[in-house]
């Protein structure tokens, strides 16, 4: 979710790349294990957004901006059951 390529910043492959590099991991096995934590990364902002959502819903903050998160609750989960099943793991 984060920018990427064009706009000045390392690619997905080029941020894998220099992790291999600096922890002396191969990128075979990274490519691996990536997935992993990038459906884990974004099921913990799903839990995030749905704990800022039920406050909003429950009146507990006004902020309206809160109102459109519940509908990017289940948009976030399915994201991250894609990423796991492109990578062979749901």
């Amino acid at each position: 979710m984060m920018p990427t390529g064009d706009l000045g910043f390392m690619t997905r492959d080029e941020i894998v790349g220099r992790y291999a590099q600096k922890s002396g991991r191969a990128s075979e096995e990274l490519a691996h294990t990536i997935p992993f934590y990038q459906a884990l990364g974004l099921f913990r902002l799903t839990v995030i957004i749905a704990q800022i959502y039920i406050r909003y819903h429950r009146g507990q903050t006004q902020d309206q901006r809160f109102a459109a998160f519940g509908p990017m609750i289940p948009v976030m989960a399915q994201a991250a059951q894609e990423v796991m099943s492109r990578a062979g793991g749901g």
